[in-house]
């Protein structure tokens, strides 16, 4: 089904919303779109399973195996990605799986060398060939709690922050290569105000639910990463020109774009120069939001050779980023 919804659409998928930004009285509206875009790495298309390992079980560095805190991290961080597979493109949920117990960082690392013979190993009979490594991890908190005597009542101001540090690594079991090697950190932020002490730490998340949620968006933001996934992103068309622009709009707006087209057309060799850019304009965004990308650049270039527009280079320029966008989506997705 994904596939066959590719060659319909080559590989340009929009969920036209039809929001509008402006008031009438602006030449052009606005509507927002979800459009697929590529994993930031070289993700293989043709997978069987995911595997998430998870190395770091010495979360306090003191040389001994934190056995709560790695389950609670390691089933977090699982949840995180199942979560952001199902949120993406071509990657079925089904397909992840988590090892449970403590891999040894030591056996997959040999002599600054990668032991494919290990995830061979940790794949057994599940048929896995891409595995998310998480090398190392790094947790950081402070916390407080003061009185504001700005406020009347005073108050109590209590916040905790925990930072978090992590080297993620991918490999690919078949091709036998690291796919990616990545550095991620982020801070969350939790405060409470309270009329007393006793309240304010009442209102406070506990370490465990920090810990937890942090770990959590940790894996669902890298995951961001390495998936093909979906972006939302605005475009616009004019609406105004003359009286059956503003009927095509009307079937813009309501997603009935051969409609608007056949009216947009009309008016693409129009005498009057603004009318023409304008109605070639329009075409290039029909054009795209039917995924038919190479005609629409073909439109919104006659458009700026009509009428040479800020707007109008820079839509030829996104159009084009969406054309290597998809060259790289053949290639992950299937």
């Amino acid at each position: 089904m994904l596939k066959y919804l590719f060659m319909k659409y080559r590989l340009l998928i929009f969920i036209v919303l039809g929001i509008s930004l402006f008031q009438s009285c602006q030449p052009y509206k606005a509507i927002q779109i979800e459009t697929i875009i590529p994993a930031k790495i070289d993700f293989p298309g043709n997978f069987n399973k995911i595997v998430f390992i998870n190395l770091a079980s010495d979360i306090n560095h003191d040389e001994k195996t934190d056995t709560l805190l790695y389950k609670i991290i390691t089933e977090e961080m699982s949840l995180g990605f199942m979560d952001a597979i199902q949120l993406s493109v071509g990657v079925d949920s089904t397909n992840f799986l988590y090892v449970k117990g403590f891999p040894e960082k030591e056996k997959l690392y040999k002599l600054d060398t990668i032991s494919w013979l290990y995830l061979e190993k940790i794949s057994g009979n599940t048929n896995a060939d891409i595995f998310i490594v998480l090398d190392s991890l790094n947790l950081s908190m402070t916390s407080d709690i003061y009185i504001e005597y700005s406020y009347v009542p005073a108050e109590y101001y209590k916040y905790r922050e925990l930072a978090v540090n992590v080297y993620w690594s991918v490999f690919d079991l078949v091709e036998k290569r690291r796919l990616d090697q990545y550095y991620y950190n982020d801070t969350l932020l939790w405060d409470v105000r309270a009329y007393s002490k006793v309240e304010a730490e009442k209102k406070m998340p506990s370490i465990e639910r920090s810990i937890r949620e942090t770990s959590y968006f940790a894996a669902a933001d890298y995951a961001k990463r390495i998936f093909p996934g979906w972006q939302s992103e605005y475009r616009y068309y004019f609406h105004l020109g003359n009286k059956d622009f503003e009927v095509a709009a009307q079937y813009a707006e309501n997603n009935e774009w051969e409609k608007a087209s056949d009216i947009w057309i009309s008016y693409a060799d129009n005498i009057d120069k603004e009318i023409a850019s304008r109605a070639s304009f329009n075409m290039a965004l029909a054009s795209e939001i039917t995924g038919k990308l190479d005609l629409a650049i073909k439109w919104a270039v006659k458009s700026n050779s009509i009428k040479n527009k800020p707007r109008t280079r820079y839509y030829i320029s996104l159009l084009k980023s969406r054309q290597e966008d998809l060259n790289k989506l053949q290639k992950q997705i299937y």
